[in-house]
């Protein structure tokens, strides 16, 4: 009863600095290991997006409690903005997810996603509703919990218009919904979703619980809310890594269903639940029901004799508590629950009854915690790292699996196997001495690659459907559907793109270590040693280095491109280059007939695009192919300094974006860069003179012989220098040059930045979060509406997710309204374009999503934009 105990009663203690680094490994790691032995209920957390999660409660739950704790959000935050980077759509969804999956290695939670794509914002429910489908997307939140099987789940947000925000809104009625829908095998077949999972509860934001996330944790020397905000910082790239915090450590809940209602006014979290290990012998078969008193015992005198400064006195309590544990896990035929050891010890299934799935759930993490505790308490690790970084398709790599002793056990190596390695049988168990090591080689000839698994080609807003192992790691052959599970289903903590498992003896017990994923080590001299996994790629890539080129209609294109070719092989390969089919438009000129790599080699080739494009998209693809391989794709890797290497697997082709549009020939514009802005790079395509700068390089060159100076999305937030240059901005307006800032809502507070006053509503800004949303003119004469291009109504189609964010409420009467645009059911709104004069110049101030449109090729949203870049140039007849 000690987990209801300590979640019925909050003890408020002083809070101190955060020290997390002893909470990894060592003493503080060991003792948590201990401590949740036989702690099994599972609490599972639903929001919308990775910023959503409650990282003071999974830290109170599951470093406080040792309870098992899971964040589920439906979407990667894709349309979150990259303060970090240029990345945005997608590929800042991989971004967001490494980060959440740093969070979460700080706060001790696990981490779902569903397939569902982050389209943009939302009013409502209705709206977000709109563009997911309802039905398929509970079916990922059904699936999800039947795989965790949480005894509670926890809505992050209250279902009702008090958020302001539809997606959230959406997660919490899902959160509702799948309490029964998880039960329902009609409308969600176990075939399909899997096996029916009963929660107890669901909990929401209300009164009714308090929780104090602000408890001292001795051991690992922080209080919760210490280690919540170490969790909310590794989100850097939506900007959510800010100080000071303003939460309070404080988490007010209340029960909102419960399969008892006449326990719905009680405040306990897990009221219904027994949290005792004596709940897992209901209904286990009798030799099985045996074993769970040996268990508890066993887990009880460890928990009783452990020094962490000499955790090796209990050794063998864990030893006997693994040998039961194992016995008690191989008796019980596997319910399809994914664990990294699901390989090890799962191999047939047989119809599971439901009365077993919360006790093969909790079979499953008791012997995870006892062989992770027994490896630590008798000091004995495994490592598994490779000769490169890369492993290309028919080659062979050397991998070095290296296991140490550090205590006074007798510890013997008997066997090793590895994702994608050569079979090799040892002849004979290997003593690795106390205090020492030993270092086994093995090959391994083929792994998968490390490409996000989600990010394939999507339909709608939903990404596509696979099955994975149980186990977690991605294998290059087909996994058996006995081995198998929807995606959805399997935790992002848990995959890896390869795995070393050796099989030990500590004393009398065996036991199975897990190295995942098999790195490859290098020194920077900077950042130290890093390790990188290693993963499979192809032998030859392609990769153009920009995938978008943007061209003015109807005038001929002649432009030569780059392309990187890049072997990754250890043989020398010849090809030729061919294009795919195209419509004659567009096309490439002078392939080389042979490009030859040597091994590991790289060149750079400048390849001939020709044509007349009209306003369309072109795809232009080019492979490589010799006698009996075809390379037909490339990769890109997004460096961040507190993230591993982000691998993007594309195909080879270039995307050309024909746009009717007018470039006046006296336009030259400076560039401030924003948040997931590339609209400098598409102006040069377009053959706009573009000079790039940062506030540093804006003091350095000055503004001298540009027309216009645009501030893209948030660059006051990304580069707070410029915040003390507004009289040179107010200077070049008024002699004569446009200022266009893209939405900067930080920025309209900082006194001189605006010539005169906007402010927007917080904390729920307006927006126009419909990208059909109906856009009227308020003069359709107006000079920014038709020159040197006229825009019609046909500019307004085929735009992405929202059309204005963090459009001003107010705005001072001497700005004039260009354009009226609303969501459906929202009051009309004048002012997503402003503009105005400011002594001979143009200020233009917009929340128009122009960044977001270019980036997605967008035609009429360039013409606008070229509008606002030329207002302060003569009109020309």
């Amino acid at each position: 009863m000690f987990v209801r105990r300590l979640i019925a009663f909050s003890i408020v203690l002083l809070a101190a600095p955060a020290a997390l680094a002893a909470q990894e490994r060592g003493a503080a790691r060991l003792d948590a290991l201990v401590a949740g032995l036989t702690v099994t209920p599972r609490v599972l957390l639903i929001g919308a997006e990775p910023g959503d999660a409650d990282a003071d409660l999974i830290a109170w739950l599951a470093l406080g409690h040792h309870v098992q704790t899971a964040y589920l959000s439906l979407t990667r935050g894709e349309s979150r903005p990259n303060y970090a980077g240029a990345e945005a759509g997608a590929t800042v969804g991989a971004i967001h997810v490494q980060e959440t999956l740093n969070a979460r290695a700080i706060d001790g939670g696990e981490q779902y996603f569903t397939h569902a794509f982050d389209f943009g914002s939302a009013r409502t429910a209705t709206d977000a509703f709109r563009q997911w489908d309802h039905a398929k997307l509970l079916g990922d939140v059904v699936t999800i919990v039947r795989a965790f099987r949480p005894n509670v789940i926890v809505a992050r947000f209250a279902d009702d218009t008090t958020t302001h925000d539809g997606k959230r809104q959406v997660s919490a009625i899902l959160a509702r919904e799948a309490f029964d829908a998880a039960l329902d095998t009609v409308r969600y077949s176990v075939k399909g979703y899997g096996l029916p999972w009963t929660a107890s509860s669901v909990f929401g934001p209300g009164s009714g619980l308090a929780i104090d996330a602000r408890t001292y944790d001795q051991m690992i020397g922080a209080t919760y809310a210490d280690i919540a905000e170490r969790s909310r910082a590794q989100l850097r790239s939506p900007g959510f890594a800010t100080l000071p915090w303003d939460g309070t450590g404080m988490i007010q809940l209340r029960q909102l269903v419960s399969r008892d209602p006449d326990r719905l006014a009680n405040s306990l979290l897990f009221d219904g639940v027994d949290t005792t290990f004596a709940r897992l012998s209901i209904g286990a078969p009798a030799d099985l029901a045996r074993l769970l008193p040996t268990i508890a015992a066993y887990a009880d005198s460890a928990r009783q004799k452990l020094d962490v400064r000499q955790p090796s006195g209990i050794v063998v309590y864990l030893q006997r508590l693994s040998e039961v544990a194992s016995a008690a896990r191989n008796l019980l035929h596997g319910c399809r629950h994914p664990s990294p050891r699901a390989a090890l010890t799962i191999v047939t299934y047989r119809p599971c009854a439901a009365s077993l799935l919360d006790l093969d759930a909790s079979l499953d993490l008791i012997v995870a915690r006892t062989s992770d505790a027994l490896l630590a308490a008798a000091g004995v690790s495994v490592r598994a790292v490779a000769d490169r970084e890369f492993i290309a398709t028919g080659d062979t790599a050397r991998i070095t699996i290296t296991v140490e002793n550090h205590g006074e056990s007798r510890v013997h190596v008997n066997d090793v196997s590895l994702t994608g390695g050569i079979a090799e049988r040892m002849a004979a168990a290997v003593a690795v001495p106390s205090h020492g090591r030993i270092s086994l080689e093995r090959r391994v000839t083929f792994l998968t690659d490390a490409h996000p698994w989600w990010l394939w080609k999507r339909e709608e807003n939903f990404f596509p459907y696979a099955s994975v192992a149980l186990d977690g790691v991605a294998r290059a052959d087909l996994v058996p559907r006995t081995f198998a599970i929807d995606d959805v289903a399997l935790s992002e903590t848990m995959r890896t793109v390869s795995d070393a498992v050796v099989t030990l003896t500590i004393g009398m017990t065996t036991i199975s270590a897990n190295a995942r994923p098999v790195v490859y080590r290098s020194a920077d001299p900077l950042l130290g040693v890093r390790d990188r996994a290693v993963s499979g790629v192809p032998p030859v890539t392609l990769g153009f280095e920009r995938t978008m080129e943007w061209a003015q209609a109807g005038k001929p294109l002649r432009k030569d491109v780059r392309l990187i070719a890049r072997s990754y092989s250890d043989r020398s390969r010849t090809f030729a280059l061919s294009a795919g089919r195209s419509d004659g438009a567009m096309r490439f000129e002078n392939l080389p007939h042979a490009v030859t790599l040597n091994p590991h080699d790289a060149r750079e080739l400048s390849i001939a695009l020709r044509g007349t494009p009209q306003q369309l998209r072109y795809e232009l693809g080019l492979s490589g192919a010799t006698s009996s391989e075809k390379f037909t794709s490339g990769f890109r890797t997004a460096q961040y300094t507190y993230l591993p290497p982000l691998h993007f697997f594309r195909k080879s082709t270039l995307y050309v974006q024909g746009v009717n549009t007018v470039i006046p020939p006296r336009l030259a514009v400076a560039y401030v860069r924003g948040v997931g802005d590339d609209i400098d790079i598409a102006l040069r395509q377009l053959g706009v003179p573009v000079f790039t700068f940062n506030a540093e390089g804006l003091l350095r060159f000055g503004l001298e012989g540009v027309s216009t100076l645009v501030f893209g999305p948030d660059a006051f937030r990304v580069d707070p220098g410029l915040a003390g240059m507004s009289d040179r901005f107010s200077e070049f307006m008024r002699s004569g040059g446009t200022v266009v800032m893209l939405s900067n809502p930080g920025a309209l507070s900082l006194p001189g930045i605006v010539p005169y006053p906007l402010a927007i509503t917080a904390p729920f800004p307006d927006q126009v979060t419909m990208s059909t949303a109906p856009v009227t003119p308020i003069d359709a004469r107006h000079r920014l509406l038709t020159w040197p291009n006229r825009i019609t109504a046909g500019d307004w189609s085929d735009w992405v997710a929202d059309r204005a964010t963090a459009i001003p409420s107010t705005a001072d009467g001497r700005y004039g309204h260009v354009l009226e645009m609303h969501d459906p059911d929202e009051p009309a709104n004048r002012n997503a374009l402003l503009a105005t004069k400011v002594g001979k110049g143009t200020f233009i101030y917009t929340s128009i999503t122009f960044a977001q449109q270019v980036t997605n090729g967008v035609p009429g949203a360039m013409r606008l934009f070229v509008n606002l870049l030329s207002a302060g140039l003569a009109v020309e007849h």
